[in-house]
């Protein structure tokens, strides 16, 4: 086939798993938003293999620094295995952003849902230890142990404590049309309707701003 009609595949923008803002209010939801307006053409996936993985775990203080370090150079010379630590990743991020869907929707939580992140948090506490930290014990993962656990178990014990010790009823889905993002509302009035009001907020205004004009000038 003549190279100058190739169909070239379109470029994706740049990945911002090592920028995206941290809006969710809490870890789980905020893994949740490296990706939004899930369902769409205008999908944005910022995770798209290992590498971004870390860059959002290091952005998200997952993991300090030199842990990320020696997680990355593990598994330079093991693709497989870390595709396979990416696809646990992703396979975890969309459970959790099932059961945080159903509770912005305020619809029940499937038990098989609720079953499986159980399941994998019990995985992932047979690779921490407790520790003093400030003044109190907390659960730590050390990645020289099991680099997929020192990812995940912070992610799924920040949703099952979510779960378990928040007022779920302030559970919310961003309503931006290319949004969908996840975050807990702290609101007095618990009438937060954005993510970010600077960004999908202030789109939602435009978008209204010209259905206005639009509609004046049909008149």
């Amino acid at each position: 086939m003549n190279a100058d009609r190739r169909i070239k595949a379109p470029l994706l923008p740049p990945s911002r798993a090592g920028s995206l803002d941290l809006v969710g209010g809490e870890l789980a939801w905020d893994f949740t938003n490296t990706t939004s307006a899930r369902g769409s053409p205008a999908r944005q996936e910022h995770l798209r293999g290992f590498d971004t993985l870390m860059q959002w775990v290091e952005h998200a203080r997952i993991m300090p620094p030199a842990d990320c370090a020696y997680a990355r150079a593990a598994l330079a010379g093991h693709p497989r295995r870390a595709q396979r630590i990416f696809e646990r990743a992703v396979e975890m991020r969309e459970l959790i952003w099932t059961i945080g869907t159903a509770l912005a929707e305020q619809r029940p939580v499937a038990a098989k849902l609720i079953a499986s992140l159980s399941a994998a948090h019990a995985a992932n506490l047979g690779h921490a230890e407790i520790k003093m930290r400030l003044g109190s014990y907390i659960w730590v993962w050390d990645p020289r142990r099991d680099i997929a656990a020192a990812i995940l178990g912070p992610v799924t014990l920040s949703a099952l404590t979510l779960l378990m010790e928040k007022d779920l009823l302030r559970t919310r889905r961003c309503a931006g049309q290319e949004c969908g993002w996840l975050f807990f509302d702290t609101t007095k009035n618990n009438r937060r309707r954005w993510c970010e009001m600077r960004v999908c907020g202030n789109r939602a205004k435009v978008r209204a701003a010209r259905q206005r004009q639009r509609l004046a000038r049909e008149s």
